[in-house]
């Protein structure tokens, strides 16, 4: 009888084992990979500040920004599609979080026409931290998207994207027009594995 009960018991107990460890082991198995890949090597230079100057246009009205980025190096993390990477850190001098050039709520969207935004921000985005501190190991090349703009919507359904906006819908939609924008350009680093 204990046999039997044992068997009832025991075959769907293994069975539940199996399918977890069928789901988990490949993620354990991608967790202890990326752990035991080396680490990237420290940057050189860990800080650096990079002041900015950007003029536009809207609805003629000229707008002058001057800030800095500052980037600073935050040590490293991990993610399953690029293992092990240096992370980095920015913020403006000034303390704001973006370059909002526009806030519009109820507009329609940029990305989804058909849809009315609850929140809708245009903004200039300066380009991430690592492209300023000279760290491009994965070789994107990335490519400051001057003269066009950054945006950000929030749904009514509450769901949201972010994407580009070209300067000349830009222009046409939202009369915003970027005229110059001088900046720093980023330094060359050295990412040496050599510990001084």
């Amino acid at each position: 009888m204990k046999a039997k009960i044992m068997i009832i018991l025991g075959i769907p107990l293994l069975l539940g084992l199996v399918i977890i460890v069928y789901f988990a082991l490949p993620w354990l198995l991608m967790l202890i990979g990326i752990q035991l890949e080396p680490n990237p090597s420290r940057p050189a230079i860990t800080y650096g500040e990079f002041p900015f100057r950007l003029e536009y246009e809207i609805n003629g009205e000229r707008k002058v920004v001057q800030d800095t980025l500052i980037c600073e190096y935050d040590g490293i993390g991990s993610n399953e599609g690029t293992g092990k990477y240096r992370k980095w850190k920015e913020r403006f001098a000034s303390g704001n979080p973006k370059i909002l050039l526009l806030k519009v709520d109820g507009a329609s969207g940029i990305a989804f026409g058909n849809k009315k935004t609850a929140n809708q921000e245009i903004f200039f985005d300066l380009g991430p931290a690592w492209y300023y501190m000279g760290d491009d190991e994965g070789g994107s090349g990335y490519k400051p998207i001057y003269p066009n703009a950054s945006f950000s919507e929030q749904y009514q359904d509450g769901s949201g994207t972010k994407g580009v906006i070209l300067a000349d819908e830009l222009l046409n939609k939202y009369n915003i027009k970027l005229i110059s924008w001088d900046y720093t350009q980023p330094i060359k680093n050295n990412f040496s594995s050599t510990k001084k």
